[in-house]
Formats: C-alpha cells, sequence, structure tokens
C-alpha cells in the first residue's frame, strides 16, 4: 500500500489556487470555528485531541503561507507546480481508488450522518407545537428534554463520525460545510438547553433559527455532492 499523498496547502483550506486573499481569509475563519479542538462542545479521546490539534497546526502553516504575498507566489511556484507535474501522471492509476474510496464514503459516512441530522433538526417544529399546548407542563416538558437529549446524541455521533473517519479530497468541502451544519445546530442545542433551564421562550425562537440554517448548510453540503 502505497504512502498517503500529502495535501497543497490549497487543499488543506478547500479552496482553489485561483481564490482570493478575501476568500482565503473566509475559508480559514470557517475551518477555525468547526476544527479547533478547544471550541468543540463534545467530549473526545485523546487520540482525537491528538489529531485536531495537528490538523489545526497545518491549517494555521497553510493560511500564514497563502496570505502572505510573499509566501503565495514563492509556494505557488515551486511547490505547487511540482506538485502539478507530479500528480498528473499519477492520475490515471489512482483515479479508480479515489472514486471507490469516494462512494464508500458517502454510503457509509457522509449520507447516513447527514441524513440523520436534518431529520432530527426537521422534527423540530413537530415537538415545539406539542410543548407550545402549555409551556409548564411537566409531561410536556419531560418529552421536549428527551428530544434534546436526541439531537445531543446525534450531533454528537455525526461530529464524532466525521472526525473519525478521513475524507476523501474530492469531499473535503461538503464535509466542511456539514461541520458548519454541526456548529450551528449545536448552538441552537445551547439555546434549547438554556430554554430548560429558565423557560425563556426566547431561546427557542433563537434555536429555531440556527437549526434552520444547519439545515441550509447541510443542503449547500448535498449539492456539491450532486455537482461533482
Amino acid at each position: 500500500m502505497g504512502a498517503q499523498k500529502k495535501l497543497t496547502y490549497y487543499e488543506v483550506l478547500g479552496i482553489a489556487p485561483s481564490v482570493s486573499r478575501e476568500e482565503i481569509k473566509v475559508a480559514y475563519r470557517q475551518l477555525v470555528k468547526t476544527l479547533h479542538p478547544d471550541l468543540s462542545y463534545v467530549e473526545k479521546s485523546n487520540h482525537q485531541v491528538v489529531a485536531e490539534t495537528e490538523q489545526m497546526m497545518h491549517i494555521n502553516e497553510a493560511y500564514a503561507t497563502l496570505i502572505d504575498a510573499e509566501k503565495r507566489a514563492h509556494y505557488n511556484s515551486t511547490v505547487i507546480h511540482r506538485h502539478q507535474q507530479v500528480r498528473m501522471p499519477q492520475h490515471v492509476q489512482d483515479s479508480l481508488d479515489e472514486e471507490r474510496a469516494t462512494e464508500k464514503y458517502l454510503r457509509q459516512v457522509f449520507h447516513p450522518l447527514t441524513n440523520s441530522i436534518v431529520k432530527i433538526l426537521k422534527k423540530y417544529k413537530q415537538r415545539l407545537k406539542a410543548l407550545s399546548q402549555d409551556l409548564y407542563d411537566d409531561v410536556l416538558l419531560e418529552e421536549f428534554a428527551l428530544y434534546v437529549d436526541e439531537i445531543e446524541s446525534t450531533l454528537r455521533k455525526a461530529s464524532n463520525g466525521f472526525t473519525d473517519n478521513p475524507t476523501p479530497l474530492m469531499l473535503r468541502n461538503s464535509v466542511n460545510w456539514m461541520r458548519h451544519a454541526i456548529a450551528q445546530a449545536a448552538d441552537g442545542l445551547d439555546e434549547l438547553r438554556y430554554f430548560c433551564q429558565n423557560y425563556d421562550y426566547d431561546h427557542l425562537a433563537m434555536a429555531d433559527n440556527l437549526f434552520k440554517i444547519a439545515i441550509e448548510h447541510s443542503s449547500k453540503a448535498k449539492s456539491m455532492i450532486r455537482a461533482l
């Protein structure tokens, strides 16, 4: 089995070599928000923390090079040029393996996790309607709390699933959008937890907006898959 191909700085950030400086900043900020190990709300093993810390080091290294005009120009004229020369003859040889890895990842990881997130978030309107019959009814509140726990379990499983399974190169942008979706949904989950503590209806409205954004991000991720 051959050694894993080293990603270029552009691939690390999930962007094309032709993007602008502002687009590099946006991509970097999105990755930091979704991947930084200190910002995650889920509990992680030491292995996951180490892996994500190393990933952030690569992201920071890529950003520091590409955001600097002189360093980027030098990088493009040396590493990228050489990378393209080496990669092209290997394309035919590697394309089949890459295609199989992508198809397997979509079938076993991406689609199941993405669908589980969308499914649980789309239940929110129904659960909220049931709760609105009486926001202070103990039975309704208990049922709503169980739904909140179900959301957390789903997001935790999805977050761990995307972390534990290496993403095929072709799907990096789609998976990054799903990480954005998980981050938005996690913020919405926090709002529901606040509501369960103080019964402030504003938290429910905020959660609704955040879940809508998460579903929109999921749709963006799926549309990128369909465009491949």
